[in-house]
C-alpha cells in the first residue's frame, strides 16, 4: 500500500528529510495499529522497518519513456565548416 501525504516543511521545529518523516509515520502507524489490535505484534517489524528508497533511473531511461514523435533531422547538429581562412600575401 502506498500513501501520499503533503506536510508543510515549516511544520517541524527541526528540519526533516522526507525519508525521516516517512520512517516516523510508519513507526507511529504500526504502534497505533498494534494498540488497537488491527495488526499482530509480529507484523510490526514489517510495517515499521526502514523503507528502501526507490531506485531512480538514468536520464537516458527517462528520455526513452517519452513519446517517439518528431523528425530526427530536428535534433541533428548542422554541419559547420568553420570560418573561412584569410589569404595571406607571401
Amino acid at each position: 500500500m502506498r500513501i501520499v501525504m503533503e506536510i508543510p516543511e515549516d511544520a517541524f521545529r527541526t528540519p526533516k528529510t522526507p525519508q525521516q518523516v516517512a520512517d516516523e509515520m510508519r513507526q507511529a502507524a504500526a504502534v497505533f495499529w498494534v494498540a488497537r489490535g488491527d495488526v499482530a505484534p509480529e507484523a510490526v517489524n514489517d510495517i515499521a522497518g526502514p523503507s528502501v528508497p526507490e531506485k531512480e533511473g538514468t536520464l537516458y531511461e527517462l528520455l526513452m519513456q517519452g513519446p517517439n514523435v518528431g523528425d530526427d533531422a530536428d535534433f541533428e547538429r548542422p554541419v559547420e565548416h568553420g570560418r573561412e581562412l584569410p589569404e595571406w600575401d607571401t
